[in-house]
């Protein structure tokens, strides 16, 4: 992709063809505030949530004035990985050799890139420790803690696990948008090709872990993927925390 724009400024300089710019958007629409929120900050500060004090107080504002709220992790599931903290022993996909992600819904550990799931382990099977921790956030865990700072909040969430049953996607989607529903909680799923006009604040957490994928063109997806999330703000504000 980025070989094809390289192309094409070439031959825009040789005057072979016109480059056009979009000045302004669709129906002259103002593009929202993004605004870069340091968690290394947040952390100083004794907050430990994976939630920002500025985030946190825009979403209750939200609440407050009947408005809806997007929040994006690219990353689903409830844990990235699972490792006992005695031997270091990390539970990967047999097929893959990467690490599996826990679900706590199924109580299962699953592969996203083949599909591999087993079980979740209470002991581990290479020193027979029961000292089994979780790490990472997926978007599983985001919704739970969203649901214990939020209790009157309607909460939705959207990703591949929610969406498996025959026209699942849709409903999520009308429910969302008709019911007025809170906040929206997804993956890459909520950002493309939507249109919800009651949402006025999009906030994207652990915006940086897609800078650390292998792959040479993730700085160039990482900055697709916030334009895109950004502009399902229909007003002023878009939080990408790092």
């Amino acid at each position: 992709m980025l070989h094809q724009i390289l192309i094409r400024l070439q031959k825009q300089r040789r005057g072979k063809i016109e480059l056009i710019t979009l000045t302004k958007r669709a129906n002259k629409s103002a593009m929202p505030n993004v605004e870069i929120v340091d968690l290394r900050q947040e952390l100083a500060n004794g907050n430990r949530s994976m939630i920002s004090t500025k985030l946190y107080e825009e979403i209750e504002k939200n609440i407050k004035n009947n408005k809806q709220t997007i929040l994006f992790l690219n990353r689903r599931g409830f844990s990235s990985f699972v490792m006992c903290r005695d031997c270091g022993y990390t539970v990967k996909c047999k097929r893959c050799n990467i690490s599996l992600t826990y679900h706590e819904y199924s109580n299962s550990l699953k592969c996203h890139y083949c599909g591999y799931e087993t079980k979740n382990i209470n002991i581990c099977p290479s020193c027979k420790s029961k000292n089994i921790k979780y790490f990472g956030t997926g978007t599983e865990k985001l919704e739970l803690e969203i649901q214990k700072m939020f209790p009157n909040a309607r909460t939705i969430r959207m990703d591949i696990d929610t969406v498996t049953k025959k026209n699942s996607h849709e409903d999520i989607l009308n429910k969302f948008k008709n019911e007025n529903i809170d906040i929206l909680v997804g993956t890459q799923m909520v950002v493309k090709g939507h249109h919800f006009p009651n949402v006025t604040l999009v906030g994207v957490i652990a915006a940086d872990n897609s800078l650390n994928i292998e792959d040479y063109r993730a700085n160039e997806r990482t900055f697709a993927i916030l334009t895109q999330v950004a502009r399902k703000s229909r007003k002023r504000r878009t939080r990408a925390e790092k």
